[in-house]
């Protein structure tokens, strides 16, 4: 599937939208933002679930984040940096002529639409807000910092554990090498396989979706994770944190930290690793399209 249109983020960069249904401004609007390594193709199984399962109760669409899939890259790091990420959210979303979306993000399409929900000015186009597997980074670093009791210490230091493959991204030239020698590429696919269980839907990637990804790191951590504001950012959006319990990456105890989300929100935890949403499309479709009712309104 090629892109249904291009919009021209702030910046420049092509970002590819891509629309699994025709976009009805009555009908909610289901918005997948995808992590790293990936391209928007991550979502196709949950898509599919969404068109098949609940035929004509949604609008679908996912966009390529900058520097993956169809989209292109910005020409400096500094281009992938939160105010940016977030700039471009509200393009994607102003470019599917609705009021409001529902976002649904994995990994670092998480994090993003962390940064989105908690910032002012993308805040009010959004209904309802489903994590899985990214959390705001300003919350991380407050989870970091939290260890008062043997026990939060242990869930902390499994955490440290758990993102100790970051320092490697930050190494400049190594992972690029690791990347295009296919080395790491095998290991990833390999590890994406925890948690799954029967028939999953590879993903296909392109070795610039690892390589440029690794941006997102260098260019927001660590900073993100060391800020110490006087507050956690907060939102008004409804917010739904699916936590896979066997994901290694981002423990379920970060996962439940969740900062200062607004009262009715709701944290599940579900089968499945750290990529639940091939694994287990739908199971991520329907409690997604349980949380889009809830806050549309709507009946199932």
């Amino acid at each position: 599937m090629t892109a249904d249109c291009t919009v021209t983020a702030s910046d420049g960069v092509a970002l590819a939208v891509h629309r699994y249904t025709e976009i009805d401004p009555s009908r909610p609007t289901i918005l997948a933002v995808h992590g790293w390594p990936d391209n928007h193709h991550v979502w196709d199984a949950v898509a599919e679930e969404f068109v098949q399962r609940y035929r004509g109760r949604y609008n679908v669409a996912a966009y390529d984040v900058r520097g993956a899939g169809e989209s292109s890259r910005p020409a400096k790091r500094f281009g992938y940096r939160f105010p940016q990420l977030i700039s471009d959210a509200g393009a994607v979303i102003d470019s599917l002529g609705v009021e409001q979306v529902h976002l649904l993000g994995h990994d670092w399409g998480s994090i993003q639409a962390w940064a989105a929900v908690t910032d002012d000015a993308t805040m009010g186009k959004v209904a309802s807000f489903t994590s899985i597997s990214g959390p705001h980074l300003h919350y991380a670093g407050a989870f970091l910092r939290s260890a008062r009791s043997a026990r939060s210490l242990a869930q902390v230091a499994g955490q440290l554990v758990a993102s100790s493959y970051i320092a490697f991204f930050l190494c400049p030239g190594v992972p690029e090498l690791a990347f295009r020698s296919r080395i790491l590429v095998k290991l990833v696919e390999l590890l994406e396989r925890i948690g799954a269980r029967g028939q999953r839907r590879a993903t296909p990637r392109s070795i610039t979706d690892y390589v440029n990804g690794l941006n997102l790191y260098r260019a927001n951590m660590p900073a993100s994770l060391l800020s110490r504001g006087s507050e956690l950012p907060k939102t008004t959006v409804a917010v739904q944190v699916l936590v896979p319990r066997s994901d290694l990456f981002v423990t379920p105890a970060l996962q439940r930290f969740t900062g200062a989300i607004p009262s009715g929100s709701r944290v599940i935890g579900i089968e499945g690793g750290h990529w639940v949403v091939t694994s287990h499309p739908e199971e991520i479709a329907r409690l997604t399209g349980e949380w889009v009712d809830r806050n549309t309104g709507c009946s199932p």
